[in-house]
């Protein structure tokens, strides 16, 4: 699995100045805007800082799934290995 930064990452702003949302932890891990002014600075800002956690709850749904032979092949298995693999750098 390719290293990140732990979570959990919080999310704060929007920057008074800037209008742009902060992802930290223990300091700023990336910067969020809105450059083409859809509203969607804070959306995006939020699903970053659930990242982590997204990712770990991904990870212990395909554990899960190895129990029901029926599962692997399904769309649903297909779709949750596929995004551990681009969230993680994995090959698939």
């Amino acid at each position: 699995m390719s290293k990140h930064t732990q979570g959990p990452w919080t999310m704060h702003g929007p920057c008074e100045i800037t209008g742009r949302y902060s992802i930290v932890h223990n300091g700023p891990l990336a910067y969020v805007g809105d450059a083409n002014q859809s509203g969607d600075g804070e959306a995006n800002a939020r699903l970053i800082a659930a990242s982590p956690e997204m990712l770990a709850a991904l990870m212990a749904a395909k554990s899960e799934m190895h129990y029901f032979t029926a599962t692997r092949g399904s769309e649903a298995h297909e779709l949750v290995r596929a995004a551990i693999a681009k969230a993680t750098g994995e090959e698939i």
